[in-house]
């Protein structure tokens, strides 16, 4: 779950993770241009973008308060929970196809190695030790998965090198761009994506209203995209109990929120 416009006197809106997820699919469909790689093989690899999340869906069907009375949002849940519902993503995405489950696993297993850093700054090694195991634990179905598509012709150039790192990049640059623009936090702000002749380049988002963002350099077809989301609007951004957050989100009137992404060269 996220927050959309958190503290706006207007109302704020609750985005569920699939549709944040979708939301990071819209892109991925579009990515790759003269400039940047093309992911493949795309059905299993859009499947990753669309799916990375899928464990999410119990909790965003129930979601709950915190301590402070604010809806429970993604990065403020205890961190075995957190690693509960990640397991979960993988798990499933990888009954739809295992390369999809080994693209999620490594973007989690990367996801628990900055937590891990995260955890051991503010001095929590308990949640830490968590962070860690799960990390080792999804690395060892990377390498199960690895294993079993060698023998498979469509796999083998996308299992390790440049064929597993475009699309590898291209998930993170994806959740990335859609937990920013679904989360709304600051910006500019830049993403790491695999340009077509092999380098690492960087990718900055540069705001040109509340919901419009230049690019570049411009990894995407064409010269814009419109992407969109859905979310309950909420008067309130906090509550006084459980009951009160529940009867809430059922009259909550789900809103499709629209984003754009601009070409440096586009005219706005």
């Amino acid at each position: 779950m996220f927050i959309y416009r958190e503290g706006d006197p207007t109302g704020n809106y609750l985005i569920p993770q699939a549709s944040h997820a979708w939301l990071a699919w819209q892109v991925a469909e579009h990515w790759g241009n003269r400039n940047f790689a093309r992911p493949a093989p795309l059905p299993e690899t859009l499947a990753a973008v669309l799916l990375h999340d899928c464990g999410w869906t119990e909790f965003d069907e129930a979601p709950t308060l915190g301590e402070d009375g604010r809806p429970c949002v993604f990065d403020r849940m205890p961190v075995a929970e957190h690693l509960a519902i990640w397991r979960r993503s993988v798990l499933r995405c990888s009954q739809y196809n295992r390369y999809a489950g080994l693209l999620v696993a490594a973007h989690f297993a990367g996801m628990a190695q900055r937590k891990l850093t995260n955890l051991l700054e503010k001095g929590d090694t308990a949640s830490a030790r968590l962070s860690q195991s799960f990390g080792a634990e999804m690395e060892r179905l990377e390498d199960t998965w690895r294993e079993q598509l060698g023998a498979d012709a469509r796999y083998q150039a996308y299992l390790s090198g440049r064929g597993l790192l475009v699309n590898a990049y291209l998930l993170d640059a994806c959740d990335r761009i859609s937990v920013l623009l679904c989360a709304s936090l600051p910006s500019p702000f830049e993403i790491q994506a695999q340009g077509a002749t092999g380098e690492t380049s960087t990718i900055t988002f540069e705001t040109v209203d509340d919901t419009t963002w230049r690019v570049h350099p411009w990894p995407l077809q064409g010269e814009r995209l419109r992407i969109h989301c859905e979310g309950r609007r909420l008067a309130a951004s906090s509550f006084s109990s459980q009951e009160e957050f529940s009867e809430t989100m059922t009259r909550a009137p789900m809103v499709r929120l629209v984003f754009t992404l601009l070409r440096s060269s586009a005219v706005g």
